[in-house]
């Protein structure tokens, strides 16, 4: 008789085995599914509006860049009462779209320290510059634009948006009711799940500047 050979393992043994690899395999995947840090409503440096970062599409190599869009502003009408438009964009045809809703951030992608390589538009200038976004502490992240290269670059620091924070992008009787401010959670809210999905524009909203002035 051979006593070389291994040992048979039992049935039972084996379905523990397959057990733990499966369950090894679906935290893997719930793992890698779960939204990066950066992803929720934040502040800008201003006060006056607030941009929810999220994937840039829900499939594909859309799904692994963040983008950014408006979803609160402090004001968000003009004196006449009509909503904030993209007035300064210098293509003519996009002035007339709302503020509310716009894209400014966009095309982002994952780095060694935080995403970068994107771009931000800010509508109160109608410019767009290159982009990185770093996550400084959970309820803090730093937006960095430049054109070109960091040496000229300005970093402004956005803070994570309150749970009730009230979003333009919604219909009035839907959005939440504001409170105390408080920091959020990293994990999307009632209200964040209910919102429409506004995806990112082909091109991206404004051309970008060619050279450094």
């Amino acid at each position: 008789m051979r006593h070389d050979l291994p040992p048979r393992s039992s049935p039972k043994t084996r379905a523990s085995q397959a057990l733990a690899s499966l369950v090894l395999t679906l935290s893997a995947g719930a793992a890698s599914a779960a939204p990066p840090l950066e992803a929720g409503v934040w502040i800008n440096h201003t006060g006056k509006g607030a941009v929810e970062i999220r994937p840039c599409g829900q499939t594909g190599a859309s799904a692994k860049a963040l983008c950014g869009f408006i979803v609160w502003l402090k004001e968000p009408n003009k004196k006449n009462g009509e909503p904030l438009t993209d007035g300064y964009n210098p293509d003519p045809a996009k002035r007339k779209r709302t503020i509310c809703g716009l894209p400014v951030l966009g095309s982002l992608q994952r780095v060694s320290e935080g995403w970068d390589n994107g771009w931000v538009y800010d509508p109160e200038q109608g410019a767009q510059f290159d982009a990185a976004i770093e996550l400084v502490t959970r309820d803090r992240l730093t937006l960095t634009g430049y054109k070109g290269v960091k040496f000229f670059s300005k970093s402004f620091t956005w803070r994570r948006a309150p749970a009730d924070l009230p979003r333009c992008d919604q219909p009035r009787e839907a959005r939440a009711t504001p409170g105390d401010v408080r920091a959020a959670t990293p994990n999307t809210t009632a209200a964040q799940a209910s919102a429409p999905q506004v995806k990112a524009p082909r091109p991206v909203p404004a051309v970008r500047p060619a050279a450094v002035e």
